[in-house]
Parts: structure tokens; C-alpha cells; sequence
């Protein structure tokens, strides 16, 4: 049997990824069979578990492809110039999330991938490594905007929480529209108004 480059493999992997993809979020990830996934990707089942031992493997392979790419960008954007800014951090952060899968609404698919990872212990720890590499990729982006090159470690959270809130609300509820500077905006008269006594 004639050997098949690294590339080959990578292209067959996000060929069933895409095809997992497209099912979950049309059917749900509980509803979405091994079957459907063979069916959508126009692969055997053999051809298929070549790559992925079950379902359950490749709903950890589809949350690391969402994550890493934000991962990757938030790193690349340390040396852009001039420095990013706290709303445009966040549109980063939103626009590679909805854009990473190639499904009509990945937005619903990552909140259905979180969702399963409250209950899925490796899931679970998969997602907490990759929030941590966020939290680590966030860091040198924010220090940019000191004088001193330094941040503390929570600014990072809260940009974070900002990001994935946004998300949520623009891309998967779709409860807000509102432009993400003017959320930022409001957020810092909102935390400059006095405390009432």
C-alpha cells in the first residue's frame, strides 16, 4: 500500500471534520450518528476510523480547530502596529471563532461543543487548556497598551469574558447588535461612574 503524505492526512482529517460539522449542527451532536458523519463526507467507515476513533474524538478535534486559530491570531497580532485595542481584541477573537468552521451556523455548533464539555471530563480539560492558552495569548496583546509592558493576569480574563459574552450575544442569541466599540464604551463610563453611596 503506497505511503500518504502528512498533507494527504491533514486534508483527510478536515474533510471528516467538516462533514461532523455540517451534521452537529444540523442535527445536534447527540442526534448526529457515525453513519450520518461516513454519509455527509462521502467516506467509508473504515476510511473514517482511520482518523478518529469515534465521535467523541472528533468533537475534541472540532473544539481544538475552533480554538487553536484564535490561539494563533491573537499571537500573530502581538506585532501588528499600531497595537490592537481592547474592541478590536474582541472582533478578533468573535470573527475567528465564526469563521474557523466552514458550517452555515458554527456559532451554534461551539456552544453545543461547550455545552457537551460540562459533561465529558476529557472534553472538559480540553476546554480548560485551551481558555488558559487564550488567557496566555491575551497577555502580551494587553501589556502593548501600558507604559510599562505590563499587565496584571485578571485584565486578560476580562477581556476574555467580554470576547466570549460578545460572541454569545451577537452570534448565537443574536440578542445584540450592538457594535463592539460601543459596548466597550459604555463598559468604561459604566465602571467610571461613582459608586452611590
Amino acid at each position: 500500500m503506497p505511503r500518504v503524505s502528512a498533507e494527504f492526512r491533514e486534508c483527510r482529517r478536515r474533510q471528516i471534520l467538516d462533514a461532523a460539522a455540517i451534521c452537529f449542527a444540523r442535527k445536534g451532536l447527540h442526534a448526529t450518528s457515525m453513519p450520518d458523519i461516513f454519509a455527509e463526507s462521502g467516506l467509508s467507515s473504515g476510511a473514517v476510523y482511520r482518523y478518529f476513533s469515534g465521535r467523541q474524538e472528533i468533537i475534541t478535534a472540532l473544539l481544538e480547530s475552533i480554538m487553536q486559530p484564535v490561539q494563533c491570531a491573537l499571537r500573530e497580532a502581538v506585532s501588528r502596529e499600531p497595537a490592537l485595542r481592547i474592541p478590536q481584541i474582541v472582533d478578533l477573537i468573535i470573527g475567528k471563532m465564526v469563521t474557523v468552521l466552514d458550517v452555515e451556523d458554527a456559532s451554534s455548533l461551539v456552544v453545543q461543543v461547550w455545552a457537551e464539555s460540562m459533561r465529558t471530563p476529557h472534553l472538559y480539560e480540553s476546554q480548560r487548556r485551551d481558555i488558559a492558552d487564550l488567557h496566555d495569548a491575551l497577555t502580551p496583546l494587553l501589556a502593548r497598551m501600558t507604559p510599562e509592558g505590563r499587565v496584571d493576569p485578571d485584565a486578560s480574563w476580562t477581556v476574555l469574558s467580554l470576547g466570549l459574552g460578545t460572541f454569545s450575544s451577537q452570534t448565537v442569541l443574536k440578542s445584540n447588535a450592538t457594535p463592539t466599540q460601543a459596548l466597550v464604551d459604555e463598559l468604561r463610563t459604566l465602571l467610571a461612574a461613582p459608586e452611590a453611596s
